[in-house]
């Protein structure tokens, strides 16, 4: 009686074995083999095996090199801090990289949402991740000193401003550069205009940054027809005082991040600038200016 019942617990199942087979044959349909014997195929099936094996195993010794690339780097305590002070030096203009932010002009402008539409008119869109804004609340970093530029397609040289800074968009920062030409450069200096007031205040000065600001659009009239402009409000409270950072952390984490772009500016100007020396054979170093010591085109100081 025992041993009869030990017997069908062991029994197959109907159909097992071709189950068993048929993932076989599957295997051999995945590596590629027909038209073979059965001998044929395991040699094939093994030949298979053995060369992911070999690829394995070489994918492992290359993880390995590097691992110990790391390890010794992390060792070296002078090395790591010069890995980490210049992990980005040099990279900063490659493809997709910079947080552009623009006005969207439609008929001129080719840029598209995360969906796959196009901007509404004159609204603000962030290159990084496809979004639009009808206006932005952020802090402004930095300005660039003023530079001149090759126009679109190689025209004529422009004045051009470099514009960085972080919007706030709930409680994510992004942050963002903007290039600052034509008609738009009034506004920017008349918000220089403005923020100078906060910034030479005496007893407490007021960094730039620390100052909240909306960005608007507003399409005006010039020469050339009409034109989207950015508008720049410092934001106020009730009391008619500029909107200021209070946190600590808050205003440590914009003040560090001041350099941070300033350096990527300074590099892009450096790129795009037409030096004053190929112009009028002087010559004329391209510096980015301090956030709180900057100065635009008519002696605007932030």
């Amino acid at each position: 009686m025992m041993k009869n019942r030990f017997v069908r617990q062991a029994r197959l199942p109907k159909g097992a074995y071709r189950l068993d087979l048929n993932e076989v044959l599957g295997i051999y349909k995945r590596k590629g083999v027909t038209n073979m014997t059965g001998l044929q195929k395991f040699q094939k099936v093994g030949k298979n095996l053995k060369e992911e094996q070999a690829e394995e195993k070489e994918k492992e010794s290359e993880v390995k090199k590097e691992i110990n690339q790391f390890l010794a780097v992390r060792q070296n305590e002078q090395l790591a801090k010069m890995y980490s002070e210049n992990s980005q030096l040099g990279a900063s203009n490659l493809a997709g990289s910079l947080p552009l932010l623009k006005v969207h002009t439609l008929g001129k402008s080719e840029n598209e949402l995360a969906d796959g539409s196009a901007p509404n008119d004159g609204w603000i869109f962030y290159k990084p991740t496809g979004e639009q804004y009808e206006s932005i609340t952020c802090h402004i970093l930095t300005v660039s000193r003023g530079f001149k530029a090759a126009g679109i397609n190689g025209g004529e040289p422009k004045f051009n401003q470099i514009m960085g800074g972080v919007i706030v968009d709930g409680t994510d920062y992004k942050p963002f550069i903007m290039y600052v030409t034509g008609l738009k450069l009034s506004y920017l200096w008349e918000f220089g205009k403005q923020a100078k007031k906060y910034t030479h205040v005496k007893p407490v000065s007021i960094p730039m940054f620390a100052l909240t600001v909306k960005m608007t659009t507003e399409k005006v009239a010039s020469s050339f027809g009409k034109n989207w402009i950015v508008k720049f409000e410092i934001v106020k409270t009730q009391d008619g005082v500029p909107q200021l950072v209070l946190d600590p952390g808050e205003f440590q984490f914009l003040k560090d991040n001041v350099g941070t772009i300033e350096e990527t500016i300074t590099s892009l100007v450096e790129a795009k600038a037409i030096k004053e020396d190929e112009e009028e054979g002087k010559a004329q170093p391209l510096t980015s200016l301090k956030t709180e010591e900057s100065v635009v085109a008519g002696d605007i100081s932030f």
